[in-house]
């Protein structure tokens, strides 16, 4: 499905601002452009300094185009953080490579060689700006899956009825509760209010979700307050230690996915074996063992990292941990595709039937509707609007099944114009009803609370 979504502007450089993952990751992929304040190319026409050195703008070529173009939006964010000594020359240099190559199937910029001044030389060598920037896709990126695969998490939840004692846990205001747990029990309680599905079966893939989605969510706030900084730093002269210092921010988050994936791959095959049509459940799991990222191959790409970490090479560990995060949210996908069709009880080989050639039929019964929690119901219901609307003029069999999982792990993908409605949906679920604002203990309460728990 074409993008319909209108290009937005990026304004980096102007009094006060300040540049933000999610500025970075849209330039990166062609949903925005970069626009120079006015009032920072006047500050830089200002400074005439005598240029003496060559200086050529060039990547690693093992870097994705976002990864690039990542790098320099970051890179001229901190050409006119730096100001003094800087031309307006590279910054426009650099923003008209940026603008000029939206589209997605674009080449990588190049750039010529240069005579550049001392300063610049310092910030074009010395900054941080690829760090910075791939740092800048895994923190926006990271953000958007945690709070999806929450939601993708409560409805596998539903379609293997699983137990939600795992979820019952509550802030005891004592200083020693793991806050992002409870957060995420609390959410998952919203999404399954009302339903009749849950509370059936112990399934140990659902019961760790607080604990392993939770860290995730802990680790995901951490990387986020450090890229809020590092993107917008001055460079340094003598700065040592950035790469290590990222390697122990972002090393974390590559063992959170690889533990959030294994998770959801466990709770996505546990989907599919819960269909209840044997011809479905038996094409979908070829399918899902065919096309799915397996666990080993999850493993190899952890290892690079690894050795990322070993080899001191940390453009390379932030490059790995992103792929590693794409395969990631492939399996998420998978999960949900397992899980929504369980639920819905539908055939991903056939097309749905149709009223008068634009209303589906609806085949559920009334108790099934009334089956799934408030929430699930309503990310279900976004899921099949999305899902059914993209199938376009594919024929019914395996094709058509395929097309279901492509479309699947489109509609997980932030660049994807439904998946910003699926996120909005998401969070408005989870902070809008009155029952996420589960209370707390009494402080007074939280002296012998311990004590009366131990009797």
């Amino acid at each position: 499905m074409k993008d319909s979504r209108a290009l937005s502007v990026v304004t980096i450089g102007g009094k006060g601002s300040s540049l933000s993952s999610a500025s970075v990751f849209a330039v990166a992929n062609g949903l925005a452009q970069v626009r120079v304040d006015s009032s920072a190319l006047d500050k830089l026409s200002q400074n005439k300094p005598s240029c003496s050195e060559k200086f050529q703008i060039s990547f690693a070529k093992w870097l994705t185009r976002e990864e690039v173009r990542a790098y320099l939006v970051v890179l001229l964010n901190k050409l006119l953080l730096s100001s003094t000594g800087i031309r307006p020359l590279i910054p426009n240099l650099i923003s008209q490579a940026l603008n000029s190559g939206v589209a997605l199937d674009s080449e990588i910029p190049s750039f010529d060689a240069i005579d550049v001044c001392k300063e610049e030389l310092v910030v074009l060598e010395k900054s941080s700006a690829t760090l910075d920037g791939i740092c800048a896709i895994l923190d926006h990126q990271s953000l958007a899956l945690s709070t999806v695969a929450d939601a993708v998490a409560a409805l596998s939840c539903e379609a293997l009825r699983a137990k939600k004692t795992a979820f019952d846990l509550i802030d005891s205001g004592d200083g020693f509760t793991a806050k992002d747990e409870v957060g995420v029990a609390s959410d998952m309680k919203v999404l399954h209010a009302n339903s009749s599905f849950v509370d059936k079966v112990e399934v140990e893939s659902v019961s760790e979700i607080p604990k392993v989605h939770g860290k995730f969510r802990e680790i995901v706030r951490l990387v986020h307050g450090n890229t809020r900084v590092v993107l917008n730093s001055t460079v340094q002269v003598g700065e040592a230690g950035v790469g290590k210092a990222m390697a122990t921010t972002v090393s974390p988050l590559a063992l959170a996915l690889w533990c959030l994936a294994e998770s959801s791959w466990c709770r996505g095959k546990l989907n599919i074996d819960s269909i209840t049509n044997d011809s479905v459940k038996t094409s979908l799991l070829e399918m899902f063992i065919d096309k799915c990222p397996t666990l080993e191959s999850l493993k190899d790409n952890y290892r690079l990292v690894l050795d990322a970490i070993m080899g001191k090479e940390y453009v390379k560990l932030l490059h790995e941990v992103n792929a590693l995060l794409v395969k990631v949210r492939e399996v998420i996908a998978w999960e949900a595709m397992g899980a929504w069709i369980s639920l819905e009880r539908v055939d991903p080989s056939k097309k749905p039937e149709t009223n008068e050639g634009n209303a589906y039929v609806e085949k559920k019964s009334e108790k099934k509707k009334k089956g799934l929690g408030k929430g699930t119901a309503v990310v279900m219901q976004l899921i099949k609007e999305q899902i059914q609307s993209n199938l376009g003029d594919v024929v019914d069999g395996q094709e058509l099944t395929e097309k279901h999982a492509a479309e699947f792990c489109k509609l997980l993908d932030p660049k994807a114009p439904q998946f910003d409605s699926l996120l909005k949906k998401v969070k408005d679920i989870v902070e809008s009803n009155e029952s996420r604002r589960l209370p707390k203990l009494p402080k007074a309460w939280s002296y012998f609370y311990a004590a009366l728990l131990s009797q």
